[in-house]
């Protein structure tokens, strides 16, 4: 019998009889180079920044933020909404031919081995969009 493993594209011969035990061996390096790919292509659109200038240009290279963030709901409206509006503006700049992704940022989780440290009284890190002071790492993207 002939078996195809989708991801990968490889291709080998298996007998009938040994089909069940062959694919459950399978089954964990499949696993293990299926998330291997997702987690490498999800750290390479992954970008640090700690301004709005950083962050707009990381967004508009189709990318997640990690940012330095004063954790209010008043901040991240105004993110949410000043985002769409300097994309719109940007895709109303350009020529004919070029695109530009127009979508509003917003958090996306607050990563529980960065995120939730907290920032000393004497860290002077301030939120990338306000200039408050920090008070998580938030992860940010954009919404489509």
């Amino acid at each position: 019998m002939r078996v195809v493993v989708r991801h990968s594209a490889e291709k080998y011969q298996a007998s009938w009889d040994q089909i069940v035990e062959n694919v459950a061996a399978k089954l964990d390096t499949i696993h293990n180079e299926m998330y291997t790919k997702a987690e490498n292509a999800r750290n390479s659109h992954t970008k640090h920044v700690s301004n709005w200038e950083q962050f707009m240009e990381a967004l508009d290279h189709k990318n997640i933020c990690l940012a330095p963030w004063c954790n209010t709901v008043k901040c991240e409206e105004a993110v949410k909404n000043r985002s769409k509006e300097e994309s719109i503006a940007k895709m109303a700049s350009l020529d004919d031919g070029e695109v530009v992704l127009t979508g509003s940022a917003k958090t996306l989780c607050i990563p529980m081995e960065m995120g939730q440290q907290t920032f000393a009284d004497t860290d002077e890190t301030k939120c990338f969009h306000c200039g408050e002071k920090a008070t998580v790492t938030a992860l940010w993207g954009r919404s489509y």
